[in-house]
């Protein structure tokens, strides 16, 4: 039986046509991945079938009836779940807290502010979470979590009310390849179970291939291609349009280098970090040398994003040596070090959303450096940046509230960029962007390192790292278990396994 379907919908923002007349349909029990190029209209088409934009035309119907511009909350009565790009929750709340708000409001006890929250079916919410592997996490804070585990957070959220259809955009973003696969399965067997629809949209080909009954392919806001994974997988003009060339694996391993240069530009030794009293990093040390790309990896919550953040002095409480250029940044504010050169890309962006591509770009604006022996390091220029990332040069005036989430994590390294800096902290830049902006994001990284500029690269996406990385160092549980050239850990199958859940 037809669950959902779509017809002719399209939606434009100004000038731009974000959906052009798409229709596809959505059975019970069926999971039916909505994939394209980053800006081809899919988190807009979710928004139009959550609610959260009315159509410009077509109609969404769901179980036969008419909910076309309905708000949100009156779709989720009717039985419609959502997860988002950005993952939503209560960040100073538990995890528990988090299920348990989303239970009161299903059983319509939202409002009743007499009662307390904290003894509202809590049964019911561990039961929630541990279907989605974070009943051990229950009590901590979701500010605390890795944003891998957020999303986990968010899917038992959605899944408190039962829901018939589930809508989920992006749901395994910064999760290791094996825990993306285990969550969709999940969802899956779920699906089948409950007859839930899921409508998702995802980035990742293994979770795409491997798990969706049917594929429909966006491409600038119209429908280029609808029918099984295989069929999608072999079709030259998604290959052409968005997989580009990663299917077959195209993105190479950069030759180990013969000499690593001796005095690093950054260098972290027994690194301690918390989040209030958890005790997050323990004795941390590693170095990035001029023209090095280091790979941070290692499993969801294993302390790599904490890790950037205490270089960048974004934490609170730290202990431990981090010299930069020679020169000690333990204690300093954060700004004061994006001055002295070390840019910082996070995870979850944080572009300015009412600015746009241009006065986002002016933000980071510092002026040209040179290396301490008098050469000059690279200078970046918006013209320049638009070389790197033609996407952003297509639309310089556009609000970054406007663009994909891709195109935003493109405009997030941009801004870094041009603050000029010696050394980049690079946080999950490939998550949310499509395999064939993967690619260009690799040349990036390649250009960079070219030109001296050092990395220390956090990334899931071990493609990607084997492809830019000279040297690799794997967390787990806070500490540095693991420490390889990028080559050898890419081709020791027992290391990957066992660090990585590859």
């Amino acid at each position: 039986m037809t669950l959902l379907r779509v017809e002719n919908l399209a939606k434009s923002f100004g000038g731009v046509q974000a959906v052009q007349g798409i229709s596809f349909a959505l059975a019970e029990g069926e999971l039916l991945a909505l994939i394209g190029p980053n800006g081809a209209g899919k988190t807009t088409t979710f928004n139009m079938a959550g609610g959260q934009l009315a159509p410009d035309a077509g109609r969404v119907l769901l179980g036969g009836r008419d909910i076309t511009g309905l708000p949100p909350r009156a779709i989720w009565r009717l039985g419609v779940g959502r997860t988002f790009q950005i993952a939503q929750t209560l960040m100073s709340f538990t995890v528990l807290q988090n299920v348990q708000m989303a239970l009161l409001s299903a059983d319509g006890h939202a409002w009743r502010w007499w009662r307390r929250a904290g003894a509202h079916r809590p049964h019911h919410a561990l039961a929630l979470l541990a279907q989605v592997g974070m009943q051990e996490q229950a009590q901590r804070p979701c500010s605390e979590l890795a944003y891998g585990d957020v999303k986990r957070v968010e899917l038992a959220i959605a899944l408190a009310h039962a829901p018939r259809l589930l809508l989920m955009d992006e749901p395994t973003a910064g999760m290791a390849p094996a825990e993306r696969v285990q969550l969709m399965q999940l969802v899956r067997g779920i699906a089948r179970e409950r007859r839930m629809g899921v409508l998702f949209t995802e980035h990742s080909m293994d979770v795409v291939f491997g798990q969706a009954d049917r594929v429909a392919v966006l491409v600038r806001g119209q429908l280029l291609a609808e029918g099984t994974p295989e069929a999608i997988r072999q079709d030259a003009r998604v290959q052409a349009a968005y997989l580009g060339s990663s299917e077959n694996n195209s993105c190479q391993r950069l030759p180990d280098k013969a000499e690593v240069p001796k005095t690093p530009l950054l260098a972290v030794e027994g690194l301690n970090a918390w989040y209030g009293a958890a005790h997050i990093l323990h004795g941390v040390s590693l170095s990035v040398a001029r023209g090095e790309v280091v790979a941070l990896m290692g499993r969801n919550g294993a302390g790599k994003s904490t890790t950037l953040k205490s270089i960048a002095g974004l934490l609170a409480r730290t202990e431990g040596r981090v010299d930069f250029m020679g020169q000690p940044l333990r204690g300093k504010p954060a700004h004061q070090i994006a001055r002295a050169g070390l840019g910082y890309v996070p995870e979850d962006r944080r572009i300015f959303t009412d600015l746009t591509v241009l006065q986002n770009l002016e933000t980071g604006r510092q002026p040209a450096r040179a290396w301490p022996d008098g050469q000059a390091t690279p200078h970046w220029t918006p013209e320049r940046l638009f070389t790197l990332f033609p996407n952003l040069g297509e639309m310089p005036h556009r609000p970054g509230g406007r663009m994909s989430g891709g195109e935003q994590q493109m405009l997030s390294v941009a801004r870094t960029l041009m603050g000029q800096p010696y050394l980049v902290l690079l946080d999950e830049p490939s998550e949310g962007v499509a395999p064939v902006i993967v690619e260009q994001m690799a040349r990036a990284i390649r250009a960079l390192k070219s030109q001296g500029v050092g990395i220390l690269l956090c990334e899931q996406n071990l493609l990607l790292a084997e492809a830019v990385a000279d040297r690799a160092c794997v967390l787990e549980k806070g500490r540095i278990v693991h420490e390889a050239p990028m080559a050898q850990l890419a081709g020791d199958a027992q290391a990957r396994r066992q660090y990585l859940g590859v």
